[in-house]
């Protein structure tokens, strides 16, 4: 479930104009990852008590999801707010499918790979379906 979330988080970026876009499980090294690029994880996850239908099970959860944008090395705060403006945050309100809303947004600077990192936690709550299978 968690990857299905990264993987609606990755694909509703890339569809709104972001380019450069990972999931936290990628292991392609900074350098190769171009100017600007955007790294999408898990913070936290809860599943609450299934429902069950006759021929569904229906699994509600919450979930904090960290979208990590990353600055070109020496870039002013501007052009990376100006980046998230443009192509992060109008995606991430119409994210369909999860009720999401924004809990954080914190700069940083990363002194490892002297980029600026801003970092955006969105709360999100949905729920997944799977189909139950008979015996």
């Amino acid at each position: 479930m968690l990857r299905d979330i990264v993987n609606q988080v990755t694909k509703t970026l890339k569809d709104g104009g972001a380019r450069g876009v990972y999931s936290a499980f990628d292991a392609q090294p900074v350098g190769k990852k171009g100017e600007f690029f955007t790294v999408i994880g898990i913070r936290s996850f809860e599943t609450l008590n299934p429902v069950y239908s006759a021929f569904t099970v229906y699994f509600p959860f919450r979930a904090d999801i960290e979208i990590k944008v990353f600055s070109p090395e020496d870039s002013p705060l501007e052009r990376l707010y100006s980046y998230y403006d443009e192509n992060i945050e109008k995606s991430v309100e119409g994210m369909s499918g999860l009720g999401c809303r924004l809990s954080s947004l914190s700069v940083k600077h990363d002194s490892n790979i002297n980029r600026l990192v801003l970092t955006c936690v969105m709360s999100a709550n949905g729920i997944k379906k799977v189909e139950r299978r008979g015996n």
